[in-house]
């Protein structure tokens, strides 16, 4: 019992190890590289459109100098809301220059709504960083809504145009107003009176 054990404890260490050593690859800046993204972070893409700015990330190493030909994945979900780069359909691998920038191709969002995550997995000379990307498909907006806006503004302009016309009294054909005037009473002093000042 003990040696079959032992047998099922080796073996299933065999299979475990590999695994830790690939995790710890992958689990982020402890490689001695950095992945410092530039541009794609929280991005919102419409559906079916083409991004307006592609992912792009700069590769460093511990002393934050560029690494030129870095290689760098970018692996975007394979379902659910997400996309694909241009003209290919899974991850794409890309080589940093000088300046240890790596820009992906343009990346098309596909026809789901939703947050999702893009991989980016940077290796050099051994040593594997990740890290990953939040964007999320939105639907289009509705042009409606702005033509809504402008005729309120509209509206609401003529209202205060008619209101303003409506107090202004400078119209020579306008009558001005009556005005009144009050004439005091005459003062009466034994059998002869004074009239009011002139």
């Amino acid at each position: 019992m003990n040696c079959r054990m032992h047998r099922y404890f080796r073996g299933l260490s065999v299979l475990i190890c590999p695994l830790l050593v690939l995790q710890t690859a992958f689990a982020g800046q402890s490689g001695g590289i950095s992945i410092l993204v530039v541009e794609g972070s929280k991005a919102q893409n419409l559906l079916s459109v083409e991004a307006e700015k592609p992912i792009s990330v700069r590769i460093v190493n511990s002393a934050g100098v560029p690494l030129e030909n870095a290689s760098v994945l970018f692996v975007p979900p394979e379902f659910g809301p997400g996309g694909a780069f241009a003209k290919i359909g899974g991850p794409v691998n890309v080589m940093t220059n000088r300046q240890g920038l790596a820009v992906a191709p343009p990346f098309i969002a596909n026809s789901t709504a939703g947050d999702y995550e893009i991989q980016v997995i940077a290796s050099y000379m051994g040593q594997v960083s990740r890290v990953l990307l939040a964007q999320s498909n939105v639907e289009k907006r509705k042009s409606g809504n702005k033509k809504l806006i402008i005729i309120s503004a509209l509206v609401g302009g003529a209202a205060v145009a008619a209101f303003a016309a409506s107090g202004n009294n400078d119209d020579p054909t306008t009558p001005p107003p009556p005005t009144r005037t009050t004439t005091a009473p005459p003062i009466v002093f034994l059998n002869s009176s004074v009239g009011a000042p002139q």
